[in-house]
């Protein structure tokens, strides 16, 4: 059974969205959350981001993982990179 507030989406449709809303914004970057929010413990986010753009330090209460749909990322905490 599918609950009312789920939606199925294509991850690459919704990818190659937030790359052009990205690339006209001030900051070159987009993002949409797809499953959860901040009331929820599980939270999935789609972030694009334009070439020598970054996304800086920010609070994370959890586990997280990154999926890499296009392109090259650099994910750096602490010592590792």
């Amino acid at each position: 059974m599918e609950r009312d507030d789920m939606q199925k989406r294509s991850l690459q449709a919704l990818a190659r969205e937030l790359l052009e809303r990205a690339r006209g914004a001030s900051g070159g970057r987009a993002a949409a959350t797809v499953i959860g929010g901040h009331e929820r413990v599980l939270r999935q986010t789609v972030i694009a981001l334009v070439k020598g753009t970054a996304l800086g330090d920010h609070e994370n209460p959890g586990w997280a993982s990154v999926h890499v749909l296009a392109g090259r990322v650099r994910l750096s905490t602490g010592e590792h990179s």
